[in-house]
């Protein structure tokens, strides 16, 4: 079960992810586009330069944090759930960015793992880290 803070940033995010996609989706169409036609960006002259791309999916769980944070003014699960996602997708793309060595970074998604297990009962039952409700009314 959500609480109702969970449930009103999983909400906002939906409303406004879609057009936020969409125009993603329509820079880098136009971008291609002007390629296709011979107007050469800087950014494309670099090797790597789509790896921006999966930097930039990293923006979507960073704002959940931020806007949960925001809305309890804590940290809990949930942020933890969101700032991890956030570290695995930025450290896919800077892997791709900076021309690392998977070899040596691959445990960091070991790490990002460990912690999505942590946190991954209290962020889908929407406690936040605190301990399911239900046992409390049991205990009174």
């Amino acid at each position: 079960m959500d609480t109702p803070t969970n449930t009103n940033v999983k909400r906002e995010w939906r409303s406004q992810s879609g057009w936020l996609a969409g125009v993603i989706v329509i820079a880098i169409g136009v971008l291609f586009l002007l390629h296709n036609f011979g107007i050469r960006l800087v950014f494309f002259e670099y090797r790597n330069w789509w790896a921006i791309v999966i930097l930039i999916f990293s923006l979507a769980p960073l704002s959940m944090a931020y806007r949960h944070y925001r809305e309890t003014g804590k940290w809990d699960a949930n942020m933890v759930y969101y700032l991890t996602s956030a570290a695995a997708i930025l450290t896919v793309g800077l892997i791709f960015l900076l021309h690392l060595h998977w070899d040596r970074w691959w445990p960091l998604f070991l790490i990002y793992g460990g912690c999505w297990m942590l946190v991954r009962r209290s962020y889908h039952s929407g406690t936040g880290g605190r301990e399911d409700p239900k046992n409390d009314a049991g205990d009174a």
